[in-house]
């Protein structure tokens, strides 16, 4: 484990702008640096690289971090591996915290499987090249030699114990339970054999380009027709997907991601022309997936067979989707006609036809609200009725983005009923009503920086004023507890020094906006007490992305990506805005001192305490 100190110390040390620059052509823009995002496809740049903040942002598609994370997401770099990089170019020798034992073990564990699986890879592809059978099934499903090799496609023979002429023979115990555990040979009774025999042979690789794991296909008929290494310390099929690797720099140029059914699929699309294809790895999209997706792509296209199995992984991957939506992404569903699958649509169509279909794919939106009616009877009072109950869990699925409420509106006229009734049957409670039953502010969904605190997908600038309806307004104003959060997320160690006192004024000051708003900020002054002292800014919002509510935080944060403010300007800022709410409280005691003695309800002790209140703010 490498100590957290270190890794602040060494975003301290190394130029984001320097490392970045590497890759990327940048160019001075105020007190940034800009140029074209190489996480998606632009023309104008949206990407803008702090000098000061010692961090990336691209407002375009979202992608942000430090250093580190740039080299993760670029370079496909492990975690470790970016830091070890970053400190070798900073002459900086990376340290090693003691860990537990089993921490150590299943590195161990990982390292000696990754150790076998590079050396059966090389055999795999060396065995294709003396197979004619594999080679003739590949010529025939379209492949060159080119996209075989890009990929690493390989044979496994027909034969029970093959890689021993790689690993020698399968008595060595020590050897053998290393190739087990890895998946490549089976162990039954006292009989050990190949995994994988008379089968087209499919590296798995992770985002460094390692092979983490195999998949099979057989020539011939048989069962099953495709066969996957099993789950290991280095390959997790719900966090994998096939041909990422590979299909990355493809689905920057292309600006999509299509996610096919099969191995084959992706290759083969990648022989046409399309090399921006991925697919799960024999099991349901999930979250996980998805998220990837996300990470390299505003835009996703899932492909599937418009068969019922078909239309059963398409409503897994809306489930998946659902959770991880933002209203800066799209994700469209491609059902190909039943005698299709991608690779044949294309050749028999052309890559044009292809291309269109993609484009006229079923929005998330059409498909939301087909699943959601799927055997009901819109005409009839109980059908719109099963279409609301089936209805309610995708919609609590999703978070409280701009697209939840459209479907809300569009679901609600479909049903026959208002969207506050579908929201009330759903437990959701809007903002503006919640705004009204307390008397507060009242603002649009999306407005102001602090509604971003309770709406992930707002974008609206955070100084917009609010309105004020009839009634008495708040008597605090809310833009100091926009100032507090803005200091706090670019100087954490500011929070670390809050007594108790104060915390409960900018707390106080937090919830007259609304009881997630001051949820948040308790959030953000514990995350700021957990920091050490003199933490980096880069360092502490790499810490907030792994938060419950780092969405939140990154909208924040982007508003404040394109500002400066110095620490000694923040100190003073916020010094000052504590001395603001310590002020307000005051009045606000005082005034309900008053209204007591003017009702006739003064408690024993008001007046004094009047005049104690009165000295103390003079």
């Amino acid at each position: 484990m490498i100590p957290q100190s270190f890794i602040a110390d060494l975003l301290n040390r190394v130029d984001i702008v320097e490392v970045v620059g590497r890759h990327v052509t940048l160019k001075k823009a105020g007190a940034n640096y800009q140029g074209l995002c190489p996480f998606h496809n632009e023309k104008s740049p949206s990407f803008s690289v702090s000098p000061t903040k010692q961090f990336y942002h691209c407002f375009g598609c979202g992608a942000h971090g430090s250093a580190i994370s740039f080299l993760m997401e670029h370079s496909g770099l492990t975690y470790v591996d970016a830091i070890e990089e970053l400190a070798r170019s900073v002459g900086l020798t990376v340290p090693r915290e003691e860990r537990r034992p089993q921490d150590i073990a299943k590195q161990k564990q990982a390292l000696a499987l990754s150790e076998v699986m590079g050396p059966a890879a090389d055999w795999y592809k060396q065995q294709l090249k003396g197979a004619p059978k594999a080679i003739d099934y590949l010529k025939r499903r379209g492949l060159s030699g080119e996209i075989a090799k890009r990929f690493g496609l390989g044979y496994a023979p027909d034969d029970w114990q093959g890689l021993e002429a790689v690993f020698g023979t399968y008595s060595e115990d020590s050897i053998t339970h290393v190739l087990v555990e890895a998946g490549l040979i089976i162990q039954s009774d006292a009989k050990r054999y190949d995994r994988f025999r008379d089968r087209i042979m499919f590296p798995i690789r992770n985002p460094k380009g390692q092979v983490i794991a195999f998949g099979g296909r057989i020539l011939d008929a048989g069962e099953p027709k495709y066969l996957n290494s099993p789950e290991t310390p280095l390959f997790s099929k719900g966090n994998t997907l096939y041909g990422l690797f590979e299909a990355r720099q493809a689905i920057r140029d292309k600006g999509y991601v299509i996610v096919c059914e099969g191995y084959m699929d992706v290759v083969a699309l990648a022989q046409l022309g399309f090399a921006n294809g991925v697919a799960t790895l024999g099991t349901a999209c999930t979250p996980n997936h998805v998220r990837s997706l996300m990470r390299q792509s505003d835009r996703i296209v899932f492909s599937f067979d418009g068969d019922a199995a078909g239309q059963r992984a398409a409503k897994r991957a809306l489930e998946a989707s659902l959770p991880m939506m933002a209203d800066d992404k799209e994700v469209k569903f491609l059902f190909l006609p039943e005698e299709h699958d991608p690779d044949s649509f294309v050749r028999e169509k052309g890559a044009e036809a292809f291309e269109q279909a993609v484009a006229q794919a079923m929005p998330l939106s059409s498909f939301f609200i087909r699943v959601a009616s799927e055997g009901h009877d819109w005409n009839t009072p109980e059908g719109r009725a099963q279409t609301q109950h089936a209805t309610k869990p995708l919609i609590l699925a999703m978070p409280a983005i701009a697209l939840r409420a459209q479907l809300i509106r569009e679901l609600a006229q479909k049903i026959g009923i208002t969207p506050i009734e579908l929201e009330s049957f759903c437990g959701i409670k809007s903002v503006v009503q919640n705004q009204a039953a307390q008397g507060k502010v009242t603002t649009s969904p999306n407005d102001g920086y602090m509604a971003a605190v309770t709406q992930p997908g707002a974008k609206k600038p955070w100084n917009k004023k609010p309105t004020i309806p009839q009634g008495p307004p708040p008597t605090a104003p809310t833009d100091l507890a926009e100032q507090i959060l803005r200091i706090l997320l670019q100087y954490p160690q500011l929070g670390r020094s809050l007594d108790p006192e104060q915390k409960r004024l900018i707390l106080a000051s937090a919830k007259k906006r609304s009881e997630k708003a001051m949820e948040l900020m308790d959030d953000l002054i514990l995350q700021c007490e957990a920091m050490p002292a003199n933490v980096g800014f880069a360092v502490f919002q790499e810490q907030l992305d792994k938060t419950p509510r780092a969405k939140a935080y990154a909208i924040l944060r982007e508003r404040i990506m394109s500002t400066e403010l110095t620490e000694e300007g923040a100190v003073e800022d916020f010094h000052g805005t504590l001395k603001k709410l310590e002020q307000l409280d005051l009045k606000d005691q005082m005034t309900e001192i008053a209204t007591r003695i003017a009702n006739g309800q003064a408690q024993d002790g008001d007046k004094e305490l009047y005049r104690q209140l009165m000295a103390k703010l003079k």
